[in-house]
């Protein structure tokens, strides 16, 4: 449930940027869609709108931001995403 019409408008802005992302068959990362953002947001003209990108962009920035756990992502030949996270590093009660 949405607590305003601004998170709402926000969200489907958002899902928007990504949209049109998943067509142009271009990166889908956060850096792509922060680019994607500002470029709908130079040629927006509408008040609210306006608003609800500078949310969305907010959203993106600070998830590029925040630390992320250390890992490495690996794509195979199916397009498929394998993440490799170093979780303590200690080695203690892993069995192998």
């Amino acid at each position: 449930m949405y607590r305003s019409d601004e998170e709402r408008l926000t969200d489907i802005i958002m899902g928007d940027a990504i949209l049109q992302l998943l067509k142009k068959s271009g990166p889908l990362s956060p850096r792509a869609l922060l680019d994607k953002l500002r470029g709908m947001a130079s040629i927006e003209r509408d008040p609210p709108r306006q608003q609800a990108l500078s949310r969305a962009m907010s959203e993106v920035m600070n998830h590029i931001e925040t630390p992320q756990s250390s890992g490495v992502a690996i794509k195979n030949t199916d397009n498929v995403t394998h993440i490799f996270r170093n979780r303590d590093g200690s080695g203690n009660g892993t069995k192998h």
